[in-house]
């Protein structure tokens, strides 16, 4: 490596870390303190399950504020040596400014990886464990896993007709089983039977259903065909695990299991716009850290006169602004179909890419 890449690099750690440390804290000082404030004073919370709903809650905030402290840093460094001459004597030196802006790219590229593994690894279940404790000192009592009025309606691939519509009017993922089923089965799209069950449990060789009736459904009339006290329909229904993961909150998700999330909602028809923007933003806000790189390398390495530190903070707040407003629209414009799900999570991106090229063109020829 380098010796003026390791330098560059020393520079962009302090005010990265700093960024990290204001950014956070401003998350938590406008939001998270008066939440848990509010659990003491209203709950009685006791003080150990607010330190750990504390730190529960910092893996969301980080994901948020690496990509604000990777602008802000940059841009702090490069101000710090543009204000002390130090770009122009490196350039003078014959150092071209794709040199010196590599080391801010790279480690903004991992600052960016690394989100992505918090985003994937740790968010979800430090969210679902948050929600846990906060319905456990609200009710008295664990977070039941328990779904009512339970409606699937996959599609066949090729026909795009239902297979089957499936209610239960009670649905529990712990252990395997459902109430009050209504199972209406189609062939080439055609009604063909209905089956009503008082329950159903999941065992190894499909859904068994207890106590019920089915009637086999013709053009002239419907008539009960069979009485059973255990019955297993030959449709491949849902399994309990992919049942329960159509009524888990999309924050509880990682990326794995939020894109099998929107195949099921796809399998029963739904377009699933707001689904699908939400997992490309999985990869779209951490790469913000790489982005954001991007814009404020050449930004930072502007001339500097006074005020670089106060300077570099006041546009970082205006380029974040920008950001997340562009993020705000794409995100509406997505989840709507208005534009494509993918191209409403990355708008932003887009946007901040094309303009930090730019500057750094423009950087590059002056």
């Amino acid at each position: 490596m380098k010796i003026i890449n390791k330098y560059i690099y020393k520079e962009l750690i302090a005010p990265f870390f700093f960024g990290v440390a204001a950014f956070t804290g401003i998350f938590v000082g406008t939001n998270l303190i008066f939440d848990l404030t509010e659990y003491h004073t209203k709950w009685g919370v006791d003080t150990l399950t607010l330190i750990q709903l504390f730190f529960l809650s910092l893996p969301e905030i980080i994901v948020l504020t690496f990509p604000m402290a990777a602008l802000l840093g940059t841009i702090m460094a490069f101000n710090r040596l543009s204000g002390d001459s130090e770009i122009t004597a490196m350039r003078s030196g014959g150092i071209s400014i794709f040199t010196l802006i590599l080391p801010a790219l790279i480690m903004g590229l991992v600052t960016s990886a690394f989100t992505i593994g918090i985003t994937e690894f740790v968010v979800p279940g430090a969210n679902y464990r948050v929600e846990q404790i906060i319905y456990e000192f609200k009710h008295g009592e664990k977070r039941p896993e328990t779904q009512y009025d339970l409606f699937l309606t996959p599609l066949d691939n090729e026909s795009g007709r239902p297979d089957y519509i499936l209610y239960a009017h009670k649905f529990d993922s712990d252990n395997g089983t459902m109430s009050d089923v209504v199972v209406q089965s189609f062939d080439n799209g055609s009604p063909q039977s209905v089956l009503k069950a008082d329950s159903a449990v999941w065992l190894e060789n499909g859904w068994n259903f207890k106590n019920g009736i089915i009637y086999f459904l013709d053009k002239e009339n419907r008539s009960p065909a069979l009485m059973f006290t255990e019955y297993r329909l030959e449709e491949a229904i849902h399994t309990p695990v992919e049942v329960s993961k159509l009524g888990k909150r999309i924050d509880d998700m990682n990326i794995r299991e939020l894109k099998e999330y929107i195949d099921l909602q796809q399998q029963q028809g739904k377009e699933a716009y707001e689904e699908r923007v939400k997992w490309h933003q999985r990869f779209a806000i951490p790469m913000a850290s790489f982005i954001f790189a991007l814009l404020a390398a050449p930004l930072g390495i502007q001339p500097q006169r006074s005020g670089g530190s106060a300077t570099g903070f006041g546009i970082s707040i205006i380029i974040i602004f920008i950001y997340y407003s562009l993020m705000t629209v794409g995100d509406a414009l997505g989840s709507q179909g208005t534009i494509p799900p993918w191209f409403g999570a990355w708008l932003q991106n887009i946007v901040i890419f094309l303009l930090g090229t730019y500057m750094i063109y423009r950087t590059a020829r002056t």
